[in-house]
């Protein structure tokens, strides 16, 4: 009886502080003094700390050639953070079986939608890279790579002059007005890849909006070659039957299969 006793007299007991994000309890407890090196057989691993943003991974394969290679961003989804993303994912293993020559860079993302986008400018993270790393970024083009909630964060980097692909994994659940603006803007070429598990038919109405498009009904396998009217379609929609939405980044195929299907 006491609980209604108190609603009467218009006192409501403090229900607690609100319960703390994946993404934002790493960030609470990451330093800015933090940095990580760690030279595999198979490439280079470096996890710094931020100040306000948590950690950031970079990853560069072995066969790494900085003249020809290109910058992959990859945002992990809900109900992680990125130092799990990292380790349950197993992404710096499936960003090299893409046999990709790029600097893949990997920072915080949102884990749910109380959080803020922790990085709304693309180029001050590609800053905090260069200074952290002591590198210049590869000068060819910037690939977007994002599972489910990423979306939020990608729509917000497409002003950015170099980015010129954006990959979605099971992650069009908004701003679809944005991602087509960006591909209707000039200067080509430009390309928008959606995977869709649950987001299939927001992927299809993107289809109807465009002419210039390409659907595939189920995912190749690992490594098949697609033709060159795909691989240079400008917005293409890959339906997953066989992987669900959790699948998609787990089960280490699709991300190579993307990454080496659009090169």
């Amino acid at each position: 009886m006491l609980l209604p006793l108190l609603l009467v007299l218009g006192q409501v007991p403090d229900a607690g502080p609100e319960p703390t994000t994946p993404a934002q309890e790493l960030i609470n407890r990451t330093t800015e003094s933090e940095y990580v090196e760690q030279l595999l057989d198979d490439g280079k691993h470096v996890r710094f700390g931020t100040k306000d943003s948590g950690p950031v991974h970079v990853w560069r394969p072995r066969s790494y050639r900085a003249d020809t290679a290109v910058t992959v961003v990859y945002l992990h989804g809900f109900f992680t953070s990125v130092d799990q993303a990292m380790r349950e994912h197993q992404l710096t293993a499936q960003f090299r079986d893409s046999g990709r020559n790029a600097l893949f860079i990997i920072p915080e993302a949102r884990s749910w939608r109380t959080d803020p986008v922790y990085w709304p400018e693309l180029e001050k993270l590609l800053l905090a890279v260069e200074k952290r790393l002591r590198l210049k970024r590869p000068k060819g083009p910037i690939v977007l790579l994002g599972h489910s909630g990423a979306y939020r964060t990608i729509a917000g980097w497409l002003a950015h002059q170099n980015v010129t692909q954006v990959l979605l994994v099971d992650g069009l659940y908004g701003n679809e007005a944005d991602f087509k603006q960006w591909l209707d803007s000039a200067p080509p070429p430009r390309q928008l890849v959606l995977v869709g598990f649950d987001t299939q038919q927001r992927a299809e109405w993107m289809l109807k909006k465009r002419a210039a498009s390409v659907q595939l009904d189920t995912l190749p396998w690992l490594y098949d070659e697609l033709p060159p009217a795909i691989r240079s379609a400008a917005l293409v929609s890959v339906q997953s039957e066989r992987l669900d939405h959790m699948q998609l980044v787990t089960d280490g195929r699709l991300l190579p299969w993307l990454l080496h299907a659009f090169r």
